[in-house]
């Protein structure tokens, strides 16, 4: 046998098998093929011991454990102890569990921001993007990626702060979940999946140390937006036109989102739509604000950048003028303060 060793009846055996499904079930974060092979053992085990008399010298509490249950049924019994449920649980779902981690964050850590969102009804993801500490340790290079719950503490990557910070938002959100799977029939039943993480692949994590009040602040440029400028910034959102590589778009400005890599790679990403008519609908955004483009392809692919309209070329051009007109102003009365 390779997980039961020094077994002298069948008590034993029912408490070497409890060890080894708490350690190496897989809703404890264990091995399927391990548990299976340990369910094997335990089920040759059960057989050679079950008809003989359990008269140990020290009792240890499970010589009637359970009896008179088969080898199957004692498994099915431990499992069903082992399952757990939240603390907090009262039959809230994954919805009215957001919220309350909203709310419980802004409290919890009033100084940080964390991304909150529900994916497919069941998932729920929760992201670290900006504390006033270093979240990733210096030798890791690291800038964003997903956080195991299951291995929290075993991250090398990962500073005390930050795991501290990450279990305890573990803790909290698991105490309104409950766990009725089984990985080894392939039965799935649980309130909501988890998914933590710090920063994420489209903004990685920041360090913002909390602001000091003082009189002494230097004096920042500041000058209002145009309206051009304000129209093109929200008809684009997050998006942006640049080169991709593609030897067919070779040259072509494409309209795309920046994306980093764990350790802060920067890489652009073409936005790709299905269909001409998901396309047009952001077409039609972006011509209204003055931005001339068009689809790549057929019915779907990629949206290309033709240029601007001449009265948006003419307004852009008339802002920026302005911007460095009052900047060149602002630049100089500084001048004048420091003499």
């Amino acid at each position: 046998m390779t997980y039961f060793q020094n077994i002298h009846s069948l008590a034993d055996l029912k408490k070497e098998y409890r060890r080894l499904a708490l350690e190496h079930h897989p809703d404890k974060g264990g091995d399927t093929a391990i548990m299976q092979q340990v369910n094997t053992e335990f089920g040759r085990l059960f057989e050679a011991w079950k008809d003989k008399p359990d008269i140990p010298a020290t009792s240890t509490g499970y010589e009637y454990d359970y009896s008179g249950a088969t080898a199957k049924e004692y498994t099915e019994y431990v499992y069903n102890e082992y399952r757990w449920k939240g603390r907090n649980y009262k039959g809230q779902h994954a919805p009215e569990i957001v919220a309350l981690v909203r709310a419980w964050l802004k409290e919890t850590y009033p100084g940080y921001k964390f991304s909150v969102r529900r994916e497919n009804c069941h998932s729920i993801h929760i992201r670290l993007m900006k504390a006033d500490f270093e979240a990733f340790t210096k030798e890791s290079g690291k800038v964003q990626g997903d956080v195991n719950h299951h291995h929290i503490a075993s991250y090398k990557s990962l500073t005390d702060r930050a795991k501290d910070v990450m279990m305890n938002i573990c803790d909290f959100i698991m105490s309104y979940n409950f766990d009725d799977s089984d990985p080894m029939t392939d039965y799935f039943h649980t309130n909501f999946y988890l998914t933590l993480g710090i920063g994420s692949y489209k903004q990685p994590y920041k360090v913002e140390p909390p602001r000091l009040d003082s009189k002494d602040k230097p004096e920042v440029f500041k000058h209002p937006e145009g309206p051009a400028h304000k129209a093109m910034r929200r008809a684009l959102g997050k998006a942006r036109f640049g080169f991709i590589e593609s030897r067919k778009y070779a040259g072509e400005i494409i309209l795309g989102e920046d994306c980093f890599g764990s350790r802060g790679e920067l890489y652009f990403w073409p936005k790709e739509y299905s269909s001409a008519k998901m396309a047009q609908k952001r077409i039609d955004k972006l011509e209204g604000a003055g931005i001339r483009c068009e689809l790549t392809g057929y019915n779907g692919g990629y949206i290309r950048l033709l240029g601007y309209t001449p009265e948006m070329r003419d307004s852009l051009e008339r802002e920026r003028q302005e911007y460095a007109a009052a900047y060149q102003a602002w630049y100089s009365k500084q001048n004048l303060k420091t003499i």
